[in-house]
């Protein structure tokens, strides 16, 4: 019975590293990020504001959907390092997150 848990284990990292190059963002300056879900609401939109300008939420409120700001003079990290960096789980194509309701 254990001579199949390493194919087994094979096929779940696969399948998971497939579905995740499948959701990455099609635009390097959009993105949806997908915070953790026990974070409330105004914690994971102002991680997300640290690293980009929000412009929704997605089906949750941990899932936050914003574009990349303009630099201010210098370089700036990706948006996917910047949402990384702030506690990200995932980040995602805007497509994929959800019905989005816009921030004010």
């Amino acid at each position: 019975m254990a001579t199949w848990l390493p194919a087994a284990g094979l096929c779940i990292v696969s399948l998971i590293a497939a579905l995740m190059l499948g959701a990455a963002p099609r635009q390097a300056n959009a993105a949806a990020a997908v915070f953790p879900p026990w974070w409330a609401a105004p914690r994971a939109l102002a991680a997300a504001d640290r690293a980009g300008e929000v412009t929704g939420v997605g089906a949750q409120p941990f899932i936050i959907i914003l574009t990349e700001r303009a630099p201010a003079g210098g370089a700036s990290p990706s948006l996917t390092s910047a949402l990384r960096a702030q506690g990200a789980w995932l980040v995602v194509d805007p497509g994929l997150a959800g019905p989005c309701a816009t921030v004010p």
